[in-house]
Protein backbone atom coordinates (compact mmCIF):
# COMPACT_ATOMS: atom_id res chain seq x y z
CA UNK A 1 0.00 0.00 0.00
CA UNK A 2 0.78 3.76 -0.62
CA UNK A 3 2.75 5.15 2.70
CA UNK A 4 0.54 8.62 2.17
CA UNK A 5 -2.76 6.01 1.55
CA UNK A 6 -1.64 4.17 4.17
CA UNK A 7 -0.83 7.54 7.13
CA UNK A 8 -4.39 8.66 5.09
CA UNK A 9 -6.19 5.40 6.61
CA UNK A 10 -3.96 5.39 9.76
CA UNK A 11 -5.49 8.65 10.53
CA UNK A 12 -8.79 8.15 9.91
CA UNK A 13 -8.89 4.86 12.01
CA UNK A 14 -7.51 7.51 14.78
CA UNK A 15 -10.09 9.78 14.10
CA UNK A 16 -13.03 7.41 13.87
CA UNK A 17 -11.68 5.87 17.83
CA UNK A 18 -11.97 9.43 19.11
CA UNK A 19 -16.37 9.66 17.62
CA UNK A 20 -16.79 6.87 19.56
CA UNK A 21 -15.59 7.67 22.75
CA UNK A 22 -18.60 10.12 23.61
CA UNK A 23 -21.19 7.31 22.61
CA UNK A 24 -19.19 4.68 24.24
CA UNK A 25 -19.30 7.11 27.48
CA UNK A 26 -22.99 7.28 27.03
CA UNK A 27 -23.74 4.03 27.10
CA UNK A 28 -21.64 3.15 29.64
CA UNK A 29 -23.75 5.50 31.97
CA UNK A 30 -26.45 4.20 31.01
CA UNK A 31 -25.25 0.86 32.21
CA UNK A 32 -24.09 1.69 35.49
CA UNK A 33 -20.93 3.66 35.79
CA UNK A 34 -20.18 7.02 35.77
CA UNK A 35 -18.04 9.79 34.62
CA UNK A 36 -15.01 9.57 37.09
CA UNK A 37 -15.11 5.68 37.13
CA UNK A 38 -15.43 5.42 33.00
CA UNK A 39 -12.45 8.12 33.13
CA UNK A 40 -10.44 6.08 35.75
CA UNK A 41 -11.05 2.88 33.95
CA UNK A 42 -10.07 4.67 30.37
CA UNK A 43 -6.95 5.41 31.94
CA UNK A 44 -5.62 2.57 33.38
CA UNK A 45 -6.14 0.61 30.95
CA UNK A 46 -4.97 2.49 27.86
CA UNK A 47 -1.69 3.37 30.33
CA UNK A 48 -0.92 -0.37 30.47
CA UNK A 49 -1.84 -0.91 27.07
CA UNK A 50 0.34 1.68 25.67
CA UNK A 51 3.53 0.71 27.79
CA UNK A 52 3.09 -2.77 26.20
CA UNK A 53 3.08 -1.72 22.34
CA UNK A 54 6.22 0.31 23.98
CA UNK A 55 7.94 -2.73 25.22
CA UNK A 56 6.91 -4.53 22.18
CA UNK A 57 8.20 -2.30 19.18
CA UNK A 58 11.54 -1.62 21.10
CA UNK A 59 10.30 2.00 22.22
CA UNK A 60 11.37 1.16 26.26
CA UNK A 61 14.71 2.67 25.35
CA UNK A 62 13.96 6.07 25.35
CA UNK A 63 11.41 5.77 28.46
CA UNK A 64 14.24 6.90 30.60
CA UNK A 65 13.78 10.85 31.18
CA UNK A 66 14.74 13.39 33.65
CA UNK A 67 13.42 15.27 36.89
CA UNK A 68 12.55 18.23 34.47
CA UNK A 69 10.99 16.23 31.66
CA UNK A 70 8.89 14.31 33.98
CA UNK A 71 7.44 17.34 35.78
CA UNK A 72 6.19 18.65 32.26
CA UNK A 73 4.96 15.27 31.27
CA UNK A 74 2.82 15.25 34.60
CA UNK A 75 1.66 19.12 33.98
CA UNK A 76 0.08 18.36 30.22
CA UNK A 77 -1.01 14.98 31.00
CA UNK A 78 -1.73 14.91 35.21
CA UNK A 79 -2.91 18.42 34.78
CA UNK A 80 -4.53 19.68 31.18
CA UNK A 81 -5.19 16.81 29.41
CA UNK A 82 -7.08 15.53 32.75
CA UNK A 83 -9.41 18.68 33.18
CA UNK A 84 -10.27 18.41 29.53
CA UNK A 85 -11.38 14.46 29.96
CA UNK A 86 -13.45 15.67 33.57
CA UNK A 87 -15.11 18.60 31.36
CA UNK A 88 -16.28 16.29 28.32
CA UNK A 89 -17.34 13.39 30.17
CA UNK A 90 -18.71 15.25 32.75
CA UNK A 91 -20.71 17.36 29.87
CA UNK A 92 -22.20 14.09 28.53
CA UNK A 93 -24.22 13.51 31.71
CA UNK A 94 -25.99 16.73 30.53
CA UNK A 95 -26.33 17.21 26.74
CA UNK A 96 -26.35 14.87 23.48
CA UNK A 97 -22.69 13.51 22.70
CA UNK A 98 -23.34 15.41 19.28
CA UNK A 99 -23.07 18.54 21.18
CA UNK A 100 -20.01 17.85 23.35
CA UNK A 101 -18.86 16.47 20.65
CA UNK A 102 -18.89 19.61 18.46
CA UNK A 103 -17.81 21.85 21.61
CA UNK A 104 -14.44 19.72 22.29
CA UNK A 105 -14.15 20.32 18.36
CA UNK A 106 -13.95 23.97 18.68
CA UNK A 107 -10.37 23.84 19.83
CA UNK A 108 -8.53 24.87 16.76
CA UNK A 109 -10.71 27.62 16.76
CA UNK A 110 -9.45 28.80 20.44
CA UNK A 111 -6.48 27.67 19.56
CA UNK A 112 -5.98 30.61 16.47
CA UNK A 113 -7.63 33.08 18.27
CA UNK A 114 -4.99 32.33 21.04
CA UNK A 115 -2.49 33.07 17.93
CA UNK A 116 -3.48 36.24 17.08
CA UNK A 117 -4.18 37.77 20.65
CA UNK A 118 -1.05 36.53 22.21
CA UNK A 119 1.00 35.82 19.21
CA UNK A 120 0.55 38.33 17.45
CA UNK A 121 -0.05 36.35 14.23
CA UNK A 122 -1.72 37.69 11.13
CA UNK A 123 -4.74 36.48 10.49
CA UNK A 124 -6.19 35.86 6.63
CA UNK A 125 -9.46 35.79 5.00
CA UNK A 126 -9.79 32.05 5.74
CA UNK A 127 -9.10 32.53 9.43
CA UNK A 128 -11.28 35.41 9.76
CA UNK A 129 -14.43 33.33 7.90
CA UNK A 130 -13.85 30.24 9.58
CA UNK A 131 -13.97 32.05 13.00
CA UNK A 132 -17.28 33.87 11.89
CA UNK A 133 -18.39 30.54 11.08
CA UNK A 134 -17.63 28.60 13.81
CA UNK A 135 -19.12 31.65 16.02
CA UNK A 136 -22.62 31.40 14.22
CA UNK A 137 -22.50 27.41 14.19
CA UNK A 138 -22.40 27.29 18.27
CA UNK A 139 -25.15 30.13 18.19
CA UNK A 140 -27.48 27.69 16.18
CA UNK A 141 -26.44 24.92 18.31
CA UNK A 142 -26.91 25.70 21.22
CA UNK A 143 -30.40 28.34 20.75
CA UNK A 144 -31.97 26.52 18.31
CA UNK A 145 -35.31 27.50 18.44
CA UNK A 146 -37.64 25.00 20.30
CA UNK A 147 -34.50 22.92 21.87
CA UNK A 148 -33.92 22.89 24.87
CA UNK A 149 -30.28 22.38 25.25
CA UNK A 150 -28.27 22.56 28.83
CA UNK A 151 -26.10 25.42 28.99
CA UNK A 152 -23.77 24.16 32.21
CA UNK A 153 -23.48 20.79 29.84
CA UNK A 154 -22.11 22.98 27.05
CA UNK A 155 -20.29 25.15 29.18
CA UNK A 156 -18.36 22.25 30.59
CA UNK A 157 -17.67 21.29 26.44
CA UNK A 158 -16.49 24.51 25.56
CA UNK A 159 -14.01 24.94 28.61
CA UNK A 160 -12.69 21.49 27.80
CA UNK A 161 -12.07 22.86 24.00
CA UNK A 162 -10.19 25.98 25.90
CA UNK A 163 -8.03 23.27 28.10
CA UNK A 164 -7.37 21.53 25.37
CA UNK A 165 -6.28 24.23 23.01
CA UNK A 166 -3.92 25.42 26.06
CA UNK A 167 -2.41 21.62 26.27
CA UNK A 168 -2.16 21.75 22.26
CA UNK A 169 -0.37 25.32 22.70
CA UNK A 170 1.69 24.01 25.37
CA UNK A 171 2.52 20.89 23.48
CA UNK A 172 3.55 22.80 20.07
CA UNK A 173 5.70 25.58 22.70
CA UNK A 174 8.83 26.21 24.71
CA UNK A 175 7.40 24.33 27.40
CA UNK A 176 7.40 21.52 25.61
CA UNK A 177 10.89 21.90 24.03
CA UNK A 178 12.68 19.23 26.12
CA UNK A 179 10.12 16.38 25.45
CA UNK A 180 11.39 17.15 21.58
CA UNK A 181 13.59 14.26 20.88
CA UNK A 182 11.24 11.46 23.17
CA UNK A 183 9.12 9.09 20.70
CA UNK A 184 5.68 11.12 20.69
CA UNK A 185 4.41 7.40 21.22
CA UNK A 186 6.34 7.44 24.26
CA UNK A 187 5.49 11.28 25.49
CA UNK A 188 1.49 10.09 25.11
CA UNK A 189 2.17 6.89 27.46
CA UNK A 190 3.62 8.96 29.91
CA UNK A 191 0.85 11.95 29.39
CA UNK A 192 -1.61 8.59 29.74
CA UNK A 193 -0.17 7.52 32.64
CA UNK A 194 -0.27 11.24 34.57
CA UNK A 195 -3.92 11.48 33.90
CA UNK A 196 -4.55 7.88 35.37
CA UNK A 197 -2.72 9.09 38.43
CA UNK A 198 -4.56 12.10 38.92
CA UNK A 199 -7.60 10.42 38.21
CA UNK A 200 -6.74 7.81 41.02
CA UNK A 201 -6.12 10.68 43.35
CA UNK A 202 -9.61 12.37 42.06
CA UNK A 203 -11.70 8.82 42.49
CA UNK A 204 -9.71 8.18 46.43
CA UNK A 205 -11.44 11.12 47.16
CA UNK A 206 -14.77 11.51 45.31
CA UNK A 207 -15.65 8.12 44.24
CA UNK A 208 -16.97 4.61 45.43
CA UNK A 209 -16.39 1.13 43.95
CA UNK A 210 -19.05 0.21 41.46
CA UNK A 211 -20.38 -2.81 41.26
CA UNK A 212 -23.74 -2.47 39.20
CA UNK A 213 -22.26 -2.13 36.02
CA UNK A 214 -23.37 -4.43 33.28
CA UNK A 215 -21.49 -6.35 30.53
CA UNK A 216 -22.42 -3.91 28.14
CA UNK A 217 -21.00 -0.78 30.28
CA UNK A 218 -17.90 -2.76 30.72
CA UNK A 219 -17.94 -3.22 27.39
CA UNK A 220 -18.17 0.31 26.52
CA UNK A 221 -14.90 1.42 28.90
CA UNK A 222 -13.03 -1.05 27.42
CA UNK A 223 -13.66 0.43 24.33
CA UNK A 224 -13.19 3.99 25.22
CA UNK A 225 -10.01 2.67 26.22
CA UNK A 226 -8.78 0.70 23.62
CA UNK A 227 -10.00 1.97 20.24
CA UNK A 228 -10.73 6.00 21.51
CA UNK A 229 -7.40 6.15 23.51
CA UNK A 230 -4.71 3.57 23.13
CA UNK A 231 -5.42 2.53 19.65
CA UNK A 232 -6.19 6.17 18.50
CA UNK A 233 -3.20 7.74 19.67
CA UNK A 234 -0.78 5.33 18.09
CA UNK A 235 -2.30 5.22 14.72
CA UNK A 236 -2.60 9.24 14.74
CA UNK A 237 0.96 9.48 15.40
CA UNK A 238 2.19 6.21 13.06
CA UNK A 239 -0.23 8.44 10.41
CA UNK A 240 1.39 11.85 10.68
CA UNK A 241 4.76 10.06 9.82
CA UNK A 242 3.13 9.62 6.77
CA UNK A 243 1.08 12.21 5.71
CA UNK A 244 2.18 15.05 7.94
CA UNK A 245 0.51 17.24 10.51
CA UNK A 246 -1.02 19.77 8.01
CA UNK A 247 -3.19 16.60 5.87
CA UNK A 248 -3.69 14.76 9.05
CA UNK A 249 -5.40 17.19 11.25
CA UNK A 250 -7.97 18.00 7.66
CA UNK A 251 -8.56 14.18 7.67
CA UNK A 252 -9.70 14.08 11.46
CA UNK A 253 -12.57 16.20 10.80
CA UNK A 254 -13.84 12.87 10.56
CA UNK A 255 -14.02 12.64 14.23
CA UNK A 256 -17.14 14.49 14.66
CA UNK A 257 -18.99 12.97 11.69
CA UNK A 258 -18.72 9.26 13.76
CA UNK A 259 -20.13 10.93 17.04
CA UNK A 260 -22.68 12.78 14.88
CA UNK A 261 -23.70 9.92 12.80
CA UNK A 262 -23.87 7.64 15.96
CA UNK A 263 -25.26 9.66 18.21
CA UNK A 264 -28.08 10.19 15.71
CA UNK A 265 -28.20 6.19 14.55
CA UNK A 266 -27.22 4.56 17.87
CA UNK A 267 -28.29 6.84 20.75
CA UNK A 268 -31.16 8.39 18.67
CA UNK A 269 -30.16 11.56 20.00
CA UNK A 270 -32.56 14.11 18.00
CA UNK A 271 -31.32 17.05 16.17
CA UNK A 272 -33.00 19.75 14.49
CA UNK A 273 -31.96 21.08 11.22
CA UNK A 274 -30.73 24.32 12.30
CA UNK A 275 -28.76 22.55 15.10
CA UNK A 276 -27.21 20.56 11.86
CA UNK A 277 -26.75 23.43 9.80
CA UNK A 278 -24.98 24.64 12.82
CA UNK A 279 -22.53 21.56 12.94
CA UNK A 280 -21.90 21.68 9.47
CA UNK A 281 -20.62 25.54 10.10
CA UNK A 282 -18.44 24.13 12.57
CA UNK A 283 -16.74 21.32 10.42
CA UNK A 284 -16.77 23.61 7.74
CA UNK A 285 -15.06 26.49 10.01
CA UNK A 286 -12.05 23.77 11.78
CA UNK A 287 -11.54 22.26 8.14
CA UNK A 288 -10.68 26.19 7.01
CA UNK A 289 -8.53 26.68 9.64
CA UNK A 290 -6.42 23.62 9.10
CA UNK A 291 -6.23 24.82 5.48
CA UNK A 292 -4.53 27.79 5.63
CA UNK A 293 -2.29 26.05 8.47
CA UNK A 294 -1.35 23.65 6.20
CA UNK A 295 -0.35 26.53 3.83
CA UNK A 296 1.50 28.84 5.90
CA UNK A 297 3.26 25.76 6.65
CA UNK A 298 4.00 24.94 2.71
CA UNK A 299 5.18 28.96 2.50
CA UNK A 300 7.75 28.41 5.86
CA UNK A 301 9.05 25.39 3.64
CA UNK A 302 9.17 26.96 0.48
CA UNK A 303 11.13 30.06 1.94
Amino acid sequence: MDKRLLGSFLVLISAAGFGIMGIAAKIAYAEGANAIFVLLMRYIIAALLMWLYNIATGRTRQALVDKGQLARLFVLGGVFYFVVSMCFFLSLHYIPACLASMGLYLYPVFVNVYMFAFMKEKMGVKQLLALGMAFLGTVLMVWAPGIYVNFFGVLLALTAAVCYAAYIIMLGGDFAKPLHDIDPIIVSAYIITSSALSMLITFFFTGQPYTGITAKGWGAITAIAFFSTALAIITFYLGVKEVGPSRAAILSTFEPVVTVTLGVFVLREDLSMVQFVGMLLVITAVVLINLAAAGQQETVRQQ
